[in-house]
């Protein structure tokens, strides 16, 4: 599967999408009532037969009328959708889904049948860089660029609005992409860091510009200009797309830097390895930085990448002692505190940085638990410069044969 994401031109009648979100938006906090109630009685949620049983004998009531100007299947997906948020609650220890107001409802989903798409004959077409499609949503026709050749046949149409009131569809397409790259036959372990991103076993430092904390200021003067408007006012709410023009920015700045790092990284290793760490336990100790840098996001992409490119995204145990064992002969060093960047060990005396030594044993880490074969540091001048793979290994073996 492959999902395409393409911004839908501005015009009047994008007010008809925004009316039947809000309308969506109203039928999922009716429905999601009905389902709180009927679980604090029975201990379970609403089963989806009996909510669209219900949908249709209120869409003919005169009270709910305007019920029916959404598309019906967009509708009977939103209520699939909560009712697997209430099975997910005892599955999956999951939380209720939440009361939010209409005109933040996001989202409605399309069948593929619904939406048919038509090319555009654009006398404008020097002006742009791709062709222009048009694609009928509920019985009107709305135009777009198309930046990505559609490959495969479309299966669903999402469309989605943010909080400048922009439109978006989603095209999944039953489609995998595969990009064919020669393999390098090297394997990597990364420690994740506050004041350098990524670290590599092999001394590479990968920074990450600070993007929240470089529009703070533009964003705490926003904030300030929002808050002294009238509540209901127009000036209110042009200030308030101010605000959320930065916090877009701030998103895409951190996307495209995630998208290229992961692109950069996938082409030069063939095994990448990280720890499994507690994301949330970190946001509670240094609380905006980690969320800023969105560590978590980052390996989502990078593992999207590394299934296009044939790659392999691996994690170890969050456990293992990486940073206070010495990567040379894994003496631990118990006193060894968050503060101390660099260290020798007592053992054998090596000169340590603590976050390229976690990256080694991380990567010690991976390639044993993984079975991949025996990985040693090599020592130059008291210092760790690389590894090496023993020539029998299986990861040294499979790259060498594929590349």
């Amino acid at each position: 599967m492959r999902n395409t994401k393409h911004k839908l031109f501005k015009d009047k009648r994008l007010r008809h999408l925004h009316d039947e979100l809000n309308i969506i938006g109203v039928v999922r906090n009716h429905f999601l009532a009905v389902c709180m109630r009927y679980y604090r009685r029975y201990g379970k949620g609403v089963s989806y037969r009996k909510m669209s049983f219900h949908l249709t004998k209120l869409k003919k009531l005169e009270k709910y009328q305007h019920w029916n100007i959404p598309y019906a299947w967009a509708l009977q997906n939103m209520l699939k959708r909560l009712a697997q948020s209430f099975r997910e609650m005892k599955t999956l220890g999951r939380g209720h889904p939440q009361f939010k107001p209409c005109k933040k409802h996001k989202g409605m989903t399309f069948d593929s049948t619904q939406a048919p798409l038509e090319k555009v004959l654009d006398k404008q077409k020097h002006k742009r860089n791709h062709p222009t499609y048009k694609i009928r949503l509920n019985g009107r026709w709305y135009r777009f660029a198309l930046h990505r050749r559609i490959e495969g046949e479309i299966t669903q149409v999402q469309v989605t609005r943010d909080a400048l009131g922009d439109v978006y569809i989603t095209l999944t397409e039953d489609y995998s992409e595969v990009k064919y790259e020669p393999k390098t036959g090297k394997a990597e372990g990364f420690d994740f860091g506050i004041k350098d991103f990524l670290t590599g076993s092999d001394g590479e430092r990968y920074g990450s510009p600070m993007f929240y904390t470089q529009n703070a200021d533009k964003l705490a003067k926003a904030q300030k200009a929002h808050s002294r408007k009238v509540k209901g006012s127009h000036n209110r709410e042009r200030e308030r797309k101010n605000v959320a023009r930065i916090h877009k920015k701030t998103a895409n700045q951190r996307a495209d830097h995630h998208w290229k790092l992961a692109i950069d990284l996938c082409r030069q290793f063939d095994i990448l390895f990280f720890e499994d760490l507690n994301l949330n336990g970190m946001k509670h100790l240094w609380g905006k930085h980690v969320s800023d840098l969105a560590f978590g996001e980052f390996l989502e992409k990078l593992k999207h990448q590394a299934r296009k490119r044939i790659r392999s995204v691996l994690k170890i145990n969050r456990w293992s002692p990486t940073s206070k064992c010495c990567s040379v002969c894994q003496h631990k060093n118990e006193i060894l505190t968050l503060a101390v960047r660099q260290w020798q060990c007592p053992k054998c005396h090596t000169h340590l940085d603590r976050d390229q030594n976690a990256a080694m044993n991380i990567l010690k880490e991976g390639i044993a638990s993984f079975g991949l074969g025996v990985v040693r540091p090599i020592v130059l001048f008291n210092q760790i410069v690389g590894v090496t793979v023993e020539a029998n290994s299986p990861l040294l073996n499979s790259t060498n044969a594929s590349a």
